[in-house]
């Protein structure tokens, strides 16, 4: 099949396969993802919402998507779906109350009310081991397939990829956090890395900047915000623990 470069842009390539005739491919893409941004934006449109972190903040998402991309994500929405099941089941209703529901069902006219009731119940879902700028870009990593990964998150975001099996979010974030490992941006990569210092890829992401400091001393001592300090001036704040500097290289060293 040979493309038509005249006719190509962002949106949809035409093009004429072996018998010659004309076929338009449309790829709207951006408009997708667009679309879906504004759908997590607006909790009525969605039916997950994620209590993130200490502070649980709220962050929206769609069950269908989360758990077709996602069978970790697949099989927390169906065990929450269950125990809601099982605690509307567990509600005592008495006995004079259920009948009037009964005889209120039986002569009055189907609703709009009614019919709401009918449609899937919001879940809630309690998510407190990740930040919240961690679990938004993984939110919108599965939704849209597009996600911005600074030295901040990037720890984070890769622990996550880990715990919910997005292997090419996690090989990406991999190769980012070990390419973040240069003097200007050591410091807050580990500074990340300090809040899931229990993940074993955190640990081995501070093995592999710890071998990178027995070869290259300067990356861990002379970084822009230690560079006035001399090599002692660093060692004694090492000891006394004055300085973040001290903190985050007594981390890795």
């Amino acid at each position: 099949m040979s493309y038509n470069h005249a006719f190509q842009d962002d949106c949809y390539t035409s093009c004429i396969n072996d018998d010659e005739s004309k076929l338009m491919v449309l790829k709207d893409k951006h408009a997708l993802c667009e679309d879906l941004k504004y759908i997590l934006s607006v909790p009525d449109l969605c039916d997950v919402t994620f209590l993130v972190g200490q502070e649980q903040h709220p962050i929206h998402g769609l069950r269908a998507i989360l758990a077709s991309r996602s069978r970790i994500f697949y099989l927390m929405i169906l065990a929450k779906e269950k125990e809601t099941k099982i605690k509307d089941s567990q509600k005592k209703i008495g006995f004079m109350k259920k009948l009037k529901q009964i005889r209120k069902l039986l002569i009055s006219k189907p609703t709009h009310k009614s019919l709401k009731s009918g449609l899937p119940t919001k879940l809630t879902i309690s998510v407190e081991e990740y930040e919240v700028s961690v679990f938004e870009r993984l939110l919108r990593y599965i939704h849209c397939g597009v996600v911005s990964v600074d030295v901040f998150t990037v720890v984070g975001l890769l622990n996550a990829a880990e715990n919910f099996e997005l292997e090419c979010l996690k090989n990406a974030c991999w190769e980012f956090a070990v390419s973040c490992i240069r003097p200007d941006l050591v410091h807050d990569l580990i500074a990340s890395a300090n809040e899931y210092s229990t993940s074993k890829l955190t640990n081995q992401l501070l093995k592999e900047i710890q071998e990178i400091s027995y070869t290259q001393p300067e990356l861990l001592y002379y970084t822009p915000r230690s560079r006035s300090c001399s090599t002692l001036d660093v060692n004694d704040n090492r000891r006394n623990n004055k300085t973040t500097n001290g903190f985050l290289m007594r981390t890795v060293l």
